[in-house]
């Protein structure tokens, strides 16, 4: 592995974080306490043109994947809501998009996604099914004129403001994993309807909700991807978002870590600064050992994909490792801050809040331990 990044690169990475962190980060607490997705940062990341750093070609940027990873690591160090609603939609949404539908359908879906005139969602978790996509009992029934989709979807995050959705649905009841298709769907459409934003413990100001589809007529243009191959379209969409997920961990770490090493260098007891006690600057030590350890574990994978390289359970130790030690360093970041750190009067609390999401989303710690242990079995 090449650790070395070159120079442009390194000054076009610095230059995104001046950004985020001038521009984004201090909307972030306001728009916590206010559960309102900040407007002002969507423009903000559509004019510096964020949204075309995932793709190639007439679509994007053609950055590699460890300068998009660089990027959004900043973007989740300055808001983890403002990361989590932008790469659902560029990520999440358009990824499936841009690797699997045809000429025609990423001009009518993935254009209006990279240029921010619709937003989009990924459609696959249901009330009773969330990492078992083989369970999904939202249904598309084949017509003469197309197809009939019926159902309901849970915990999607965008699904409240989401003008478009990918969306997961059974086709053949009897096919198991190969009865699964993926569909482009226009969330404006009679039968579809969204569920009101759910109140969350932390990223807040990411709407997360539901939709649920009433007979909602499409045709056979709507079809994602290949018809029964919808698991296998989700699984490979999944483990990219790992990757992401990895950088999402990272940079609530390193905002828990920094306002961490701010208060304890301020704040003074028994007479000298809090950091000077060993019990203080071992756990800050700790914290930055921590946060190296899952960059280069990240980063790594980020290069193998940039390589072309298979990355399977390398994205799902990265993933949980990452987004486990973020728990951590948050909440150590709120133990150094004392009562303080359990009040919104400094920003530990909405990152420990924030950090949680990671070992569930994009595949609980569970399952991705499953995917490691499965191929390591099979060796």
């Amino acid at each position: 592995m090449d650790f070395s990044i070159p120079k442009d690169d390194e000054a076009a990475a610095a230059a995104f974080d001046r950004f985020c962190q001038d521009k984004l980060a201090p909307r972030a607490a306001k728009a916590d306490a206010s559960s309102t997705f900040p407007k002002e940062s969507w423009g903000d990341l559509k004019e510096i043109g964020f949204f075309q750093s995932f793709y190639e070609g007439e679509y994007g940027l053609g950055l590699s994947w460890v300068q998009r990873c660089m990027m959004e690591e900043s973007l989740a160090k300055a808001c983890a809501s403002t990361f989590l609603t932008a790469c659902a939609h560029i990520g999440l949404c358009g990824a499936p998009v841009y690797y699997f539908a045809n000429p025609e359908q990423k001009q009518r879906w993935l254009r209006p996604l990279v240029d921010v005139e619709k937003i989009g969602c990924f459609a696959l978790t249901e009330p009773g099914c969330g990492t078992d996509a083989a369970a999904l009992k939202t249904r598309a029934r084949k017509t003469g004129k197309g197809w009939v989709l019926s159902g309901e979807k849970a915990l999607i995050t965008n699904a409240p403001i989401a003008d478009f959705a990918v969306v997961f649905a059974v086709t053949d009841p009897d096919a198991g994993y190969g009865g699964v298709t993926m569909f482009g769907v226009d969330l404006q459409k009679a039968g579809v309807t969204k569920s009101p934003a759910y109140p969350k413990m932390g990223l807040r100001a990411s709407p997360t909700g539901g939709l649920t589809f009433e007979e909602v007529q499409l045709s056979d243009d709507d079809v994602l991807g290949e018809v029964g191959q919808g698991f296998i379209h989700a699984m490979q969409t999944l483990e990219l978002g790992r990757i992401g997920m990895c950088h999402f961990g990272l940079g609530i770490a390193e905002a828990a870590y920094d306002c961490a090493r701010k208060y304890a260098t301020e704040r003074t007891a028994f007479g000298r600064p809090l950091a000077r006690l060993q019990a203080v600057h071992f756990k800050i030590a700790d914290m930055k050992i921590e946060i190296d350890a899952a960059r280069l574990m990240a980063r790594r994978v980020a290069w193998m994909k940039s390589k072309g390289e298979m990355v399977g359970p390398m994205a799902s130790i990265a993933k949980s490792y990452a987004t486990e030690m973020a728990v951590r360093v948050a909440d150590a970041a709120v133990q150094i801050h004392g009562g303080w750190g359990y009040t919104t009067e400094f920003p530990a609390e909405r990152y420990l809040r924030d950090a949680r999401l990671g070992p569930i989303g994009e595949g609980t710690s569970e399952i991705q331990r499953e995917l490691i242990a499965r191929d390591l079995l099979s060796e």
